[in-house]
This record gives C-alpha cells, sequence and structure tokens, in this order.
C-alpha cells in the first residue's frame, strides 16, 4: 500500500487515489448508501460518486447490490492500510503536481506534514509500530545505561512507548500542531511520556539526556538545517550519552533513491544523505561515529549512532 514499495510491487495508482478522494470527502464513512444518498449528505455530485464508486468496486474495496446501493467490499483495507494508503496518495499528488517545478529549481515553504497532522502520523505510526522494538534494542545495546531519552519528531509515539515500556524516562518533542493531536489521543501521557512542543532548530528541552532519538527527521532537511540541529542537541547530550540517528542513507539501498524524490518534491531542501555526509555533520557539532552504519531490518534505513 505504501509508495515505498519495491519498484513493479506498488499499488496501483489509480485504486490509491480513488480511495484517498472518497476518503476525503467523506463517501466512505456513510457506505452503504446510493450515490444519491450520498450526494444529498455530503452536498457532493451524484454522478461523480456513482462513477467513482464503481471504479473503486473494480478493485473489490466496495461491492453494488442490485438496488444501486454500495457497500464495503472484502478488499477493503482495515485503520492502518487505510492511512498508509491514504499517505501514498498524498505523494503521488505530491510528485504529480510539484517534481517538474523542484526539477527547475523552484521551492515551496510549506509542511507538507502539516496539512492533514492526524492522517500523517497515523500512516508514520504504522511501520514504526513494527519497527519500533528493534530498533529500541540497537539503541539500548549501544547505551545500556541510559535512562533519559528524548525522542524528536515522534509525534506518532510507537518509539517513545516502547523506550517507555523499558523503564526509560522518555521526553517526545513536536512542533504544536502534532502535540496537539498527540495530547488529543493521551496515548503518550498514559504511557508517562512527557510532551514538550516546539521546532527542535529553535528550542530542545534541557536535558541532559542519555540518548536523543532523532528518526524520520534529517533525511527531510539539508545540511546546513542538520548542522544546526546537531549542534543544538550537543549540549543536552549527557557526557557518555549519545544521538541515535535513523534515516535513508543514499546509495545504500535502492529503495532510499526512491524515497529521496518524496523528499525533493516535499520542498524543504531534504534528500536521503550519504554516511559521509552525516560523518561530517556530526562531526561538526561535536560528536564522533565510531562504528558503521547498522541496516535496519525489514525497512530501506539505517542507523548511525553518535557519541
Amino acid at each position: 500500500m505504501s509508495f515505498l514499495a519495491p519498484p513493479g510491487e506498488v499499488a496501483d495508482w489509480r485504486m490509491t487515489v480513488l480511495f484517498d478522494a472518497l476518503a476525503r470527502v467523506g463517501a466512505l464513512d456513510r457506505l452503504p448508501a446510493t450515490p444519491a444518498d450520498l450526494a444529498g449528505s455530503l452536498g457532493l455530485d451524484p454522478h461523480g460518486l456513482r462513477v467513482a464508486l464503481d471504479a473503486l468496486a473494480a478493485w473489490g474495496i466496495v461491492v453494488r447490490d442490485g438496488e444501486g446501493r454500495y457497500a464495503t467490499g472484502p478488499q477493503a483495507p482495515g485503520h492502518d492500510a487505510a492511512a498508509v494508503l491514504r499517505h501514498h496518495a498524498r505523494a503521488v499528488r505530491r510528485w504529480t503536481a510539484a517534481l517538474e517545478s523542484r526539477l527547475r529549481g523552484e521551492l515551496e515553504s510549506e509542511r507538507v506534514g502539516m496539512m492533514e497532522p492526524a492522517l500523517f502520523l497515523d500512516a508514520l505510526s504504522v511501520n514504526a509500530r513494527t519497527s519500533a522494538p528493534g530498533l529500541v534494542d540497537l539503541c539500548l545495546a549501544r547505551f545500556p545505561d541510559a535512562r533519559q531519552v528524548l525522542d524528536l519528531g515522534g509525534g506518532h509515539g510507537e518509539y517513545s512507548i516502547e523506550f517507555a515500556r523499558r523503564g526509560l524516562a522518555v521526553t517526545m518533542q513536536d512542533l504544536p500542531p502534532m502535540v496537539e493531536v498527540v495530547r488529543a489521543r493521551g496515548r503518550l501521557e498514559a504511557a508517562g511520556v512527557d510532551l514538550f512542543e516546539g521546532d527542535f532548530f529553535a528550542d530542545v528541552p534541557d536535558g541532559p539526556f542519555d540518548l536523543v532519538f532523532c528518526c524520520g527527521i534529517t533525511h527531510t532537511f539539508d545540511g546546513d538545517h542538520n548542522i544546526t540541529l546537531f549542534r543544538r542537541l550537543r549540549p543536552v547530550v549527557s557526557s557518555d550519552g549519545g544521538v541515535a540517528v535513523v534515516t535513508f542513507l543514499r546509495r545504500r539501498q535502492a529503495l532510499a533513491d526512491v524515497f529521496a524524490v518524496q523528499m525533493l518534491v516535499n520542498g524543504n531542501g531534504g534528500d536521503c544523505h550519504t554516511e559521509e555526509e552525516y560523518r561530517d555533520w556530526l562531526g561538526a557539532a561535536g560528536f564522533r561515529i565510531d562504528s558503521d552504519p547498522i541496516d535496519v531490518p525489514g525497512r530501506p534505513q539505517a542507523v548511525l549512532f553518535g557519541t
């Protein structure tokens, strides 16, 4: 369902766009219904609804009965798969709308994840939920005495909750719109995680932290931003602690190079950077990478530890 599927195995773009469009207008939540019913309650066009629903039925995601009523079909995705599929649709729209302008060097200032923060966090949580135990294992093997952890940009909560489950004191920092969603859901605070809202380029909690966990952050920005981030983190890391950078490394895995297109069209100057670039940036901030990157099992990502 994800745009990170291997080439040749990605979900059909037609189904992806259809599903997301019908979800965005609220039609899928109102099934079973006829197009006329949906049009009346949602203020939509019945002809357009009928065409879109008929097309989605080709994948078994909806089914139509003899009375012209549409209902959820046997191939309809569950909550997690739907979140990933809709995030995929956002990527399709972004690639088609922005790629050509990016090739011309035209950038935008919008932060794509802020458009629909709840959907964004739901999509990220699906893969994070499966990778969190293994990533936390890697971190605690590298920093076995860690007690205080700062989870940067971890609004979906899966990593924070896993660290807390292991008995660590966890602070999760994310931007205000993300923290608003997190507080409304209550999962992290129920797990004992402290919340800190703010832009980590401008402010981070005082610490000291034995581990700063940076997953899904650095590839969304350019080198200057990453140096700024690492320099801001250095004073809040304890003397025997460090940072864990989980990211996509350019030319290490083919899917990382595909993911770089998503960073390109997002317009923040992000990229799948190289190991050598991370070594330079962390070194400029006073950190040292003393081991090779470790590949994340089942994911086109790697972990670099800086001390």
